[in-house]
């Protein structure tokens, strides 16, 4: 992957405002000779705490096999649990002021421990052998906590690179989004075939799993404390000393000047007013995304083998069809902002939900999916459940981009940071809202999903 090119320097020539008119030129400066640097890092750091996110997501092989027993369906919850604490908690963190009395600092160091936490107590309770039941209930507790420190950590960084003057280093956030997920679920895969093979005998499925786990939540502890030793570089750039210093003197000021609870909801109303348009863009760019995936193309695999192993083999697949569209999304996106507006964007968010109508097109159902239309295709249609998942990745990778890049321009420097967080907000409710219509897909076994 390439670092900012030219083209890329010049993103905030495409976006609303004059936000680069109102920071220093010897700031300015700073920023551009560390541009790589703190691109990077923003990527990095974004995609360690979706790291936690990707881990809990990944695992569905691990969890398919040791909570089979249980009435749990993980390929469902585990979005479910992990989403709604992120938006919950952003939410109260945005309208009671509390990410601003804690401090963005605090905010960053509490969530990678409870992270480091969360991963030790996923793997213990297979290694303390709990039962099923409590195994699972342990696991979606932790996904739950996971969500709330995504709201500190995640909604953070999208916060701070809001603050820049150009929309590029919100695409770093976003691009860190995307190189998580494609990297997690790659090694996942990758991780499972060394230690298992591509048919592991039965009696041995449950212990390739068990280590494979162990290995892959390993290995997101250290990416957490790698985190915190790349955050702590990028706050010592004396440009984003800078940004966050202006940031901090202007919550400094609101607090000596006792703003009330009124008056900041009238602020915050009155940026929502302003960013309504990418807000209701992201919204509806999650909701059809989550709704998709993962449920019903896994709910697809299951039914397409048959009871065949190779169902197994096929999570990873939609997985990774997924992951890798909207990481190719993502990297494209910089390129095609001058083909975009705004009310382009809300446009193509609305049409690609006929996307979501191909996939159920290639739902089996069981008899109870009108739509289905692959029945004399199935060798066809497995590839098919795979494609249009990744062009689903792809049209959000591409759309949420340009949305949350250009969202943030459109207020004043002082506003920016706020702004960031209401369409983090926006981009959190999105996710937890198509969730729940998946969960409910699974649960309510609509169309035979």
């Amino acid at each position: 992957m390439d670092s900012p090119n030219q083209e890329q320097k010049q993103a905030k020539l495409l976006v609303n405002g004059s936000g680069a008119d109102e920071i220093p030129d010897d700031v300015l400066t700073n920023i551009q000779q560390h541009r790589r640097f703190i691109w990077w890092s923003l990527l990095f750091l974004n995609g360690s705490c979706l790291w936690a996110y990707y881990s809990c997501l990944s695992a569905q092989s691990y969890y398919n096999e040791r909570f089979k027993d249980t009435p749990y369906k993980f390929e469902y919850l585990t979005t479910l649990f992990t989403t709604w604490p992120m938006f919950i908690g952003h939410f109260f963190q945005i309208v009671f002021g509390l990410d601003k009395k804690l401090g963005f600092i605090h905010r960053i160091h509490i969530g990678y421990s409870v992270f480091i936490l969360c991963a030790l107590a996923i793997i213990l309770q297979d290694v303390c052998d709990a039962s099923p039941k409590a195994g699972a209930i342990i696991v979606l507790i932790a996904f739950v906590v996971v969500g709330l420190m995504n709201s500190l950590t995640e909604a953070g960084f999208y916060a701070l690179s809001s603050l820049f003057p150009d929309a590029i280093f919100t695409d770093a956030v976003q691009m860190g989004n995307g190189t998580s997920g494609i990297i997690n679920v790659t090694f996942n895969t990758l991780l499972l075939l060394v230690v298992g093979g591509t048919d592991p005998a039965p009696k041995d499925k449950q212990n390739v799993n068990k280590i494979a786990c162990y290995i892959f939540f390993g290995v997101f502890v250290v990416v957490c404390i790698a985190a915190l030793y790349v955050f702590h570089r990028l706050l010592r750039i004396p440009g984003v000393q800078h940004l966050m210093e202006r940031n901090d003197a202007e919550t400094a000021r609101r607090v000596a000047e006792k703003e009330t609870y009124e008056v900041m909801w009238a602020r915050l109303g009155r940026i929502t007013r302003a960013v309504t348009l990418p807000l209701v863009c992201l919204v509806l760019i999650f909701l059809c995304s989550l709704t998709a995936f993962p449920g019903i193309g896994i709910s697809s695999g299951f039914q397409l083998a048959g009871g065949a192993t190779w169902g197994n083999w096929y999570i990873n697949g939609v997985l990774l069809s997924y992951n890798y569209g909207d990481f190719f999304g993502r990297l494209v996106a910089n390129k095609l902002y001058r083909f975009f507006t705004l009310q382009s964007v809300f446009v193509w968010s609305i049409v690609r939900w006929g996307l979501f109508v191909l996939l159920l097109m290639g739902l089996p159902g069981n008899g109870q999916n009108p739509l289905f239309a692959m029945a004399n295709a199935h060798d066809f249609n497995i590839f098919w459940q795979l494609f249009v998942t990744a062009v689903i990745g792809v049209t959000n990778g591409v759309l949420s981009t340009i949305a949350i890049g250009l969202g943030p321009r459109l207020v004043a420097q002082d506003d920016r940071e706020s702004a960031g967080a209401i369409l983090c907000l926006a981009l959190f409710f999105g996710i937890s809202s198509g969730a729940t219509v998946g969960w409910q897909f699974g649960v309510q076994h609509w169309l035979g999903a």
